[in-house]
């Protein structure tokens, strides 16, 4: 059944697909190509079979099926995205910490991406992975895929005015959430800033610079870990509205 609808199944793995391309974890790149490839393949054959019974409407011609495969994988990457800008918050939160504490100038490698980012931004990075983790995140993943097939079935989805302002106002949401997040921690070193700035007044035979950077690099430190279980809540509730966003965009794709 599976070689004789082989068209059929190729449309669940493109959907599959473009989630493991963009969604965090799956698309780690420590997670070897091979095995994204067979995981997506087996992902797509249980959704395969518990949906191929269902109308589905299979382009006929070569290029109306390839538009609606690549269909198929933008809808599975649309949902993947909305991790990536949850995860995103993080990073900012981190990279606003860094620069006031003197890290801005060094970073290090991420290995979720590959690139290169503060120092604080890659813990907070690293920690809310684990953390989403710990809570089934990535199965409420693999739930919302299977859910957007009650939502979206195969080529009905499209793209909408209403729901391209929704992810703008996601994305542009982000980086408020993020300065919340880091708020308390830039509040206590401008406060140290200011007290740096009146003992260089009092005290101008201090040299301020050479003093002000280990105390405000030492100080950042300490108060990312006494703010931990602020960070805490903060995973709860970013996640959990990550997981109201993903119901949302997919009524507003089938819409």
């Amino acid at each position: 059944m599976l070689f004789q609808k082989a068209d059929l199944y190729l449309l669940f793995w493109g959907r599959v697909a473009g989630l493991f391309l963009t969604a965090i974890p799956f698309n780690s790149r420590n997670i070897p190509v091979q095995v994204k490839i067979w995981f997506a393949a087996l992902v797509a054959f249980f959704l395969f079979m518990s949906y191929w019974q269902e109308p589905i409407i299979v382009a006929p011609d070569l290029v109306g099926y390839l538009l609606q495969f690549l269909s198929e994988m933008l809808i599975g990457a649309a949902i993947g995205f909305l991790t990536q800008i949850a995860f995103a918050i993080f990073q900012v939160a981190g990279q606003f910490i860094d620069m006031q504490t003197g890290f801005g100038i060094v970073n290090v490698i991420d290995p979720q991406s590959g690139l290169q980012y503060p120092v604080i931004g890659t813990f907070k990075h690293i920690i809310a992975i684990i953390f989403f983790l710990t809570i089934n995140g990535h199965h409420y993943l693999l739930a919302a895929l299977n859910q957007s097939y009650r939502y979206l079935p195969l080529g009905k989805a499209h793209i909408s005015g209403p729901l391209v302002n929704w992810i703008l106002n996601l994305a542009g949401g982000m980086f408020s959430t993020a300065f919340k997040i880091a708020l308390p921690i830039l509040g206590a070193l401008f406060i140290a800033d200011l007290a740096l700035g009146v003992i260089a007044r009092t005290v101008p035979q201090m040299n301020v610079f050479l003093v002000g950077m280990p105390l405000k690099i030492g100080l950042g430190l300490a108060l990312v870990l006494v703010m931990m279980p602020l960070l805490v809540w903060a995973f709860g509730r970013v996640f959990a509205g990550l997981f109201e966003d993903l119901n949302t965009i997919l009524i507003l794709l089938g819409r």
